[in-house]
C-alpha cells in the first residue's frame, strides 16, 4: 500500500516552510494591513486557514479571529499542530472535497502557498466563496509565474522546476489566476507583488490577491 505523500511531505522536513521563506515578513505585514479591525472596532468573529501546512502563519492568523479553524490534509501533521496551538481548531480536510462549513460562516480565508498543489483549484475557490460571508475576505498567495521567470525556468532550471517529485502541479500568472477567481464568484480582485529588498526580487516571490465575497 502506497505511503501518505502528505504526512511524509511534512515529516521529512519540507525545506520550503513558510517562516523560513524571505518574504514571510511581507505575508504578516500584508495580512495585519487587511485583517486589523478599524480603531474602536471588534476584531473578526471567525477565520479559517485553507492548507494551514506546518502552522507557519497560523498564529499570526488567529491574533484576529474570535475563534479560528484550520485544515490541511495531513494527519499527522495537523496532530503536531493541533499540540503546539492548542488555540487553534485544528481538522484534518482535503480541499479536494467541500469544505464540512455551513455557507456563509467566515469572516475572512487564509490560503497561502496552496492551490498550486491542487489539482481543481477551482472548485476550492468556489468552496471558499461559499463559506465565506458577504464582505468576507479572501488572502491568497501563489508563486509568481510571468515571462522573464519562464524564461529563466527554461532556460536554467527546467528539470528541477518540473520535477516529477515536486509538488507543484498548477502555476499561474496574474491573468490565470484572477480568471479562475471570477469564475468561483469573486467580483473584487487586488493583485501584488510580495515584495522583498530589491524591485528584481519581485519576479521570483509570490503574488498575492485579495478577493471579496458579495462585492465592496
Amino acid at each position: 500500500m502506497q505511503d501518505n505523500y502528505d504526512d511524509r511531505y511534512w515529516s521529512e522536513g519540507y525545506k520550503h516552510t513558510g517562516h523560513l521563506q524571505g518574504y514571510a515578513p511581507n505575508f504578516l505585514r500584508w495580512m495585519a494591513a487587511e485583517l486589523t479591525p478599524p480603531p474602536g472596532t471588534a476584531r473578526r468573529q471567525r477565520g479559517l486557514e485553507a492548507g494551514c501546512g506546518d502552522a507557519s502563519f497560523t498564529a499570526a492568523f488567529a491574533r484576529y479571529f474570535d475563534e479560528t479553524q484550520a485544515i490541511d490534509i495531513s494527519a499527522a501533521q495537523i496532530a503536531v499542530n493541533q499540540r503546539q496551538h492548542p488555540f487553534v481548531a485544528f481538522r484534518v480536510h482535503d480541499l479536494a472535497q467541500p469544505l464540512p462549513y455551513p455557507d456563509g460562516y467566515f469572516d475572512a480565508v487564509w490560503c497561502s502557498e496552496v492551490l498550486e498543489h491542487l489539482f481543481d483549484p477551482l472548485f476550492a475557490l468556489k468552496e471558499f466563496r461559499r463559506v465565506l460571508a458577504p464582505g468576507g475576505k479572501l488572502l491568497v498567495t501563489v508563486p509568481y509565474h510571468g515571462r522573464f521567470k519562464n524564461l529563466l525556468i527554461a532556460l536554467f532550471k527546467w528539470d528541477h522546476h518540473f520535477d516529477p517529485e515536486y509538488p507543484h502541479l498548477r502555476f499561474f500568472t496574474e491573468r490565470s489566476l484572477g480568471r479562475i477567481a471570477v469564475k468561483a464568484g469573486f467580483p473584487v480582485l487586488k493583485f501584488r507583488s510580495c515584495g522583498m529588498s530589491r524591485p528584481l526580487r519581485d519576479f521570483f516571490v509570490p503574488t498575492n490577491l485579495l478577493m471579496r465575497a458579495g462585492g465592496l
